[in-house]
């Protein structure tokens, strides 16, 4: 079996900023042969520059520089922030809500649970803007309610914070109502919609919940009991509740594929004996699978075929396995060792007993790892070149890692050079100082209002209950953009303080705060609602 892999995939690096059009492996299919990838192209517009452009980075050849993209796929699945951070200046997106937004949407290899943890994110009011323009991105025209909302949140994984939940319900009430005038007449008040869509995403929890006994689920009249009232005092046609119901608890709403569906695919077939830390991770991705025989002394002739292994290469381990059940729509493993990427070395060989040899090692003391042996030459040369790509990356990875650590001991360690500066002069030394000081307000920061301890509960219950809702709580593909510009300065923060600090009156109405009948409220808006409709 002839190895196939992500690197194997044509790519295409576009010197334009207008855009960039790449074939990239993001979806694979597993059968009793082996994994076959198939290429989807995709495209990305970065849009015109809205401010002076950064420093480019260091010239990168085409490898180095779609090696420097999977590192931000990689680091945006782990922190979701910081993976931005990096993108953004290695220039592959510009610091804009409708470019971060169309980055969400478009491109593969970000993981949906991440991608829902950063819009999500509310208390930074950048990820908030971005959530704006995500909407923007999504057409809900002609749908039902809870047609619209799945079609939504297929594109991340909803988090599982109330007060997330909420914020990305009233992101998607505002589209809904923008794609569907004609529809939202017949509710009375705009808040329904964001009632509604909360609702079934609470539905959908509790029809769907394993945990939740048959018996104790919610039922139809339960449902339509619990709604009384909630548009502006009226009813809902028990007829939309109904159909509603009957959608959700037919079909459960799930995030779309990413990277980890095919990794969990691969750790379904693996029985008996699991690796000891679980394989479908956000941050993990399958890069190749070959075909290779283990070897246990290269100078000893063995059988031909013997020592079977099946080799799963993801972007930051090596699995070998050995098949378990072979049939003809189905093939199960069973798990024999897995080796970290980091600090690997690869070795070919050849002996009079085997032609294609491949060995690793560590790059500490040398020590073997395993050896193999590839059918042919073509297996190996692939297999090696994915492997060591991988290696790579991992290393690059590990060396940001480092290098972050020594930044954060160094800070501290200039902390600690202060407070005893402190001492010596006669300063008052800040860490000193205890809550009950009279001078604490004086010398420390000031306190960020934030957002308001949500009121809104989980209960449906309650949501009939209340007339008005009240004020949520704080609490691979290879392909690439080549140069995009970077951000305004005014915008690196997610806007001014004073925003920041703005908070929800008691007396304000839903409708007021959402403005998604009239005008827009704030005019901050404004100015992002042209940021995402010039994207367009």
């Amino acid at each position: 079996m002839s190895n196939i892999s992500e690197a194997s995939e044509p790519d295409s690096l576009s010197a334009s900023r207008e855009g960039l059009s790449t074939s990239s492996s993001d979806t694979a299919s597993l059968n009793s042969g082996g994994l076959t990838y198939h290429a989807h192209s995709v495209s990305l517009s970065t849009g015109a520059a809205s401010s002076p452009l950064a420093p480019l980075p260091p010239k990168l050849s085409d490898r180095q520089r779609k090696r420097a993209y999977r590192i931000g796929l990689n680091l945006f699945n782990k922190k979701p922030e910081k993976g931005i951070k990096f993108l953004v200046e290695q220039r592959f997106v510009e610091h804009r809500p409708s470019a971060v937004a169309k980055v969400l949407i478009t491109r593969k290899g970000l993981s949906k649970q991440m991608i829902g943890e950063y819009l999500g994110n509310i208390q930074n009011q950048f990820n908030m803007d971005v959530l704006h323009c995500f909407g923007e991105e999504i057409d809900l025209s002609g749908l039902q309610i809870d047609v619209a909302l799945r079609k939504f949140q297929s594109h991340f994984r909803m988090p599982g914070e109330a007060q997330k939940i909420e914020r990305l319900m009233e992101a998607f009430a505002n589209r809904y109502v923008e794609c569907n005038h004609d529809q939202v007449k017949q509710f009375s008040s705009a808040d329904t919609v964001f009632l509604l869509a909360f609702a079934i995403i609470m539905l959908n929890t509790d029809l769907h919940n394993k945990s939740i006994r048959s018996d104790r689920k919610m039922k139809l009249p339960d449902f339509i009991k619990n709604l009384r009232g909630i548009d502006g005092g009226a009813d809902v046609d028990p007829d939309i509740l109904s159909g509603i119901y009957s959608r959700i608890k037919a079909t459960e709403f799930k995030p779309g594929t990413d990277q980890v569906t095919q990794v969990h695919k691969v750790e379904q077939m693996i029985v008996g004996t699991k690796p000891t830390q679980q394989l479908s991770l956000p941050h993990r991705r399958l890069v190749c699978y070959c075909r290779l025989y283990e070897v246990s002394d290269p100078n000893k002739r063995e059988k031909l075929g013997l020592h079977q292994r099946e080799v799963f290469l993801f972007n930051d381990v090596l699995m070998v396995t050995k098949i378990f059940s072979k049939k003809k729509k189905h093939v199960s493993y069973t798990f024999r060792v897995s080796f970290s990427l980091c600090g690997m070395q690869v070795y070919l060989f050849e002996t009079s007993h085997y032609k294609h040899g491949i060995r690793l090692t560590t790059n500490i003391d040398g020590k073997v790892l395993i050896t193999f042996n590839a059918r042919n030459e073509h297996d190996r040369s692939k297999f090696v070149e994915d492997l060591k790509e991988a290696i790579l990356e991992m290393n690059e990875m590990e060396s940001m890692r480092i290098d972050d650590e020594l930044h954060k001991q160094k800070m501290t360690g200039n902390h600690l050079s202060f407070n005893r500066f402190s001492k010596d002069s006669g300063v008052v030394d800040l860490d000193l100082l205890k809550p009950g000081d009279p001078g604490i307000n004086r010398l420390s920061a000031p306190e960020c209002s934030g957002l308001k301890k949500s009121a809104l509960s989980n209960s449906l219950i309650e949501l009939s209950e209340s007339n008005k809702r009240r004020g949520s709580g704080g609490s691979l593909d290879s392909g690439l953009m080549s140069a995009a510009p970077s951000a305004s300065s005014d915008s690196q923060n997610g806007g001014s303080q004073e925003d920041n600090q703005k908070t929800l009156k008691p007396h304000q109405s839903a409708g007021s705060r959402f403005s998604i009948f009239g005008k827009k409220a704030k005019s901050s808006r404004s100015s992002l609602a042209a940021d995402c409709t010039s994207e367009a």
